[in-house]
């Protein structure tokens, strides 16, 4: 789990192509000493932020998402309105921010994740994303899998911090597409899996939720089903949620380091 949370972290240094891992003290470490970038983007409208690498000594593609850092991005994030998913899943509908932050850069990366894919036939390839950033892994994950399906079973997905992405709808056909290949991290009292609320507007988590339940890394793995485990994240009252642990992910992500951590 650390080694996919770090490469979530990364997202947020926005790594220009061509820099290599050369983000500060958090890639001065090895695991980043044997992965080359493959190509970095930068969406200024919807904001969106993240990069392609590829590990040889690992044999993976790393599709890795920014989460919620620049001003920009709280608009992505507050807009809770449904738009549907795609016409040929019909009643599944997503969080539109996090669908419009994910299609404004998804035709650029699509090309590169083939290429990358068909150069390394036996690689994985993992989605990653912190926060929105694990929403957007959610969406550009579902849309590589329908679009790519003889390679399906090489998609992998893990998230940290995710919010809700969908209604019931979706994330049964989530679940049906990439459930067994999907790891979904939470973390104690982290507010950010409890949002947007079920309750008032329907969303629904998909699994599989593995609940990191404290700082020692011990951990509760969920029912592999679409109703939110009791056990989980869910075990937590709303009220009893904050940011604190939004930001501990393993000790990531070390926001006192981005440079700058606010930008428009």
């Amino acid at each position: 789990m650390d080694k996919y949370m770090s490469f979530a972290e990364t997202a947020y240094y926005f790594l220009n192509q061509g820099s290599g891992f050369s983000c500060g003290p958090s890639c001065d470490i090895p695991l980043y000493k044997s992965v080359n970038l493959n190509t970095t983007w930068h969406s200024p409208n919807p904001v969106s932020d993240g990069y392609i690498a590829i590990s040889p000594k690992h044999k993976e593609i790393y599709v890795a998402w920014a989460g919620t850092r620049r001003i920009r991005s709280v608009a992505v994030d507050a807009m809770a309105i449904f738009e549907d998913f795609a016409p040929d899943v019909p009643g599944a509908i997503v969080h539109a921010g996090f669908a419009e932050s994910t299609n404004a850069v998804y035709p650029h990366i699509l090309k590169n994740i083939r290429a990358a894919a068909e150069d390394n036939p036996d690689y994985k390839i993992v989605f990653v994303g912190h926060s929105l950033g694990g929403a957007n892994a959610v969406l550009s994950a579902l849309k590589f899998a329908k679009d790519n399906e003889y390679i399906k079973d090489s998609i992998r997905v893990w998230t940290f911090g995710q919010p809700r992405v969908g209604n019931r709808q979706f994330a049964e056909y989530y679940t049906e597409m990439l459930g067994n290949q999907t790891y979904r991290i939470t973390y104690q009292g982290d507010i950010v899996p409890h949002v947007p609320p079920w309750q008032v507007l329907g969303y629904q988590h998909h699994p599989l939720e593995i609940h990191v339940i404290n700082k020692d890394g011990d951990f509760y793995v969920c029912q592999n089903t679409v109703r939110e485990d009791l056990d989980g994240a869910y075990r937590w009252p709303t009220i009893d949620t904050g940011v604190a642990d939004h930001l501990d992910y393993f000790g990531k992500p070390e926001i006192t380091r981005f440079d700058p951590l606010i930008e428009w």
